[in-house]
């Protein structure tokens, strides 16, 4: 069998995950990621219907979740 290179970290990749990190919050700091932050999302009306009702399965998935969670733990 051949030796895995020293880039093959199996599920992940902490190299790439501290440069993604670095970069995010450099962007987050600057002027622009600032005003970015400021503006918040941009939904355009039409999706405003979808983006709503998503929120409300999400919720109720959630809901189900911690009874689930609840039920399993007094077993």
């Amino acid at each position: 069998m051949s030796e895995q290179s020293s880039s093959n970290h199996g599920e992940g990749n902490p190299e790439a995950a501290d440069h993604f990190n670095s970069a995010e919050q450099k962007f987050v700091d600057s002027p622009r990621g600032k005003e970015k932050i400021h503006e918040g999302p941009q939904v355009r009306p039409d999706e405003e219907a979808k983006l709503a009702e998503a929120e409300r399965l999400g919720r109720e998935r959630g809901k189900d979740d911690d009874a689930d969670s609840m039920h399993s733990s007094k077993r």
